[in-house]
């Protein structure tokens, strides 16, 4: 018989981000049979007065008047509690030293006791799975109580992350060093880590494949004026991944095409202000996650337009399988190894060999549209979820012989 062990996932990301992320999907699946317990990355001091945290904030200001830390934002998952650290000190800009050591352990005290308040809330006393999903910085228990085991999770090039690679790269190497196992989302990331690591394995991403099934799909008010034949979008953060130079070629060369992208742009990272000049580029900001199937749904195909480096050669897309749960065809770069999808998408490397894929892909069949949905299928979250479970009871069962 399974033991249910209630989980503490410490996140980068926090729970209401504009789209959803490997370690959200990840704690819904488990919430379905035991507590789980989501810890946002604590926002500072400073973000209090940051007017684009306003909105997130309002709510959270409210718990942390009342000395309560937590929240139960969704419906179907009971069991999935958000617990809102209380405000810690930015330390970020600060070099490595004695006084980034200091307030930084301060900051994990502050964690952890908003963190062992909500646990006695729920009676969790000992035994808790402690997860830290690519948050390395604070990869550092300091609970009263006794958890059974610790699990660093990797679910990208940390290097890549500007603002959190000035600390975080040495940080990862520790955390990978203290985890009892270390779990990742690519081979690759897996490869650059296992050096440090006392067990690791890989767990790829996944898709809520349920989520982007509908009875009927709906077209958006936002689609209404955009020609149909040739629509292409994008769906995720439009920030230093995209290969901009190559989507400018596409879009000039084909005035017919019509690119539609879905998503917050990355003001820090954005390099694509002449792209959105082109009258065939329309750029819809982000969306309600509910709201996107439908936009999949009423495209022609999609796209994963990436570069090719080091930064996305680590990458399991997310949005691959959200694509093919819809049935869609998929045009992408060589970014990363691509081979267990080689049978459903098309792959380009310039602007030319977009043409001859994109023609490939719109001429769909039914046969086409079943295997790609077969394959998002078998990738769902619930099978992953599953997955990345057996593989840490496994290690609990066995230390316990």
């Amino acid at each position: 018989m399974h033991i249910f062990r209630p989980i503490v996932l410490q996140a980068l990301t926090r729970v209401d981000e504009q789209f959803g992320a490997t370690s959200i999907s990840l704690a819904k699946k488990w919430s379905r049979d035991r507590l789980v317990f989501y810890v946002d990355h604590p926002y500072t001091f400073k973000d209090l007065t940051n007017e684009a945290y306003k909105e997130q904030l309002k709510k959270r200001k409210a718990l942390w008047k009342n000395d309560v830390f937590y929240f139960q934002p969704f419906d179907d998952y009971p069991n999935f509690i958000n617990i809102c650290p209380p405000p810690v000190f930015p330390i970020n800009f600060l070099p490595p030293g004695l006084i980034y050591n200091q307030l930084k352990t301060k900051n994990c005290k502050t964690i952890w006791n908003s963190i062992d308040t909500v646990l006695d809330r729920f009676h969790v006393k000992d035994n808790f799975v402690y997860i830290n999903s690519f948050n390395p910085v604070y990869f550092s228990v300091h609970s009263k109580k006794k958890y059974i085991m610790s699990i660093y999770h990797c679910v990208d090039l940390i290097e890549g992350e500007k603002y959190i690679a000035k600390h975080g790269v040495v940080a990862e190497k520790k955390a990978a060093e203290n985890a009892d196992l270390v779990i990742t989302t690519s081979d690759d990331l897996r490869y650059r880590l296992e050096p440090y690591a006392k067990q690791i394995e890989t767990v790829y991403n996944g898709a809520d494949y349920d989520f982007f099934q509908r009875d009927q799909y709906s077209e958006s008010h936002l689609l209404k004026n955009i020609p149909k034949g040739k629509r292409i979008t994008y769906v995720g953060n439009i920030g230093l991944r995209i290969n901009y130079k190559l989507l400018e070629k596409i879009v000039s060369n084909d005035p017919e095409l019509q690119l539609i992208l879905v998503g917050p742009i990355n003001q820090r990272e954005f390099r694509g202000g002449k792209l959105l000049d082109y009258d065939n580029v329309h750029y819809l900001g982000p969306q309600k996650m509910e709201d996107v199937p439908d936009l999949i749904y009423y495209s022609d195909a999609c796209i994963i337009p990436f570069l090719c480096n080091d930064l996305t050669q680590c990458i399991y897309p997310l949005k691959i399988n959200e694509y093919l749960s819809v049935g869609k065809p998929v045009l992408t770069t060589p970014f990363t190894n691509l081979d267990d999808f080689k049978d459903v998408i098309h792959i380009y490397n310039d602007d030319a060999s977009f043409v001859e894929e994109l023609t490939k892909a719109l001429k769909d069949s039914k046969e086409q549209v079943t295997q790609r949905k077969k394959i998002a299928k078998n990738n769902k979250w619930e099978n992953r979820a599953s997955q990345f479970h057996n593989i840490y009871l496994n290690k609990i069962n066995r230390n316990a012989q």
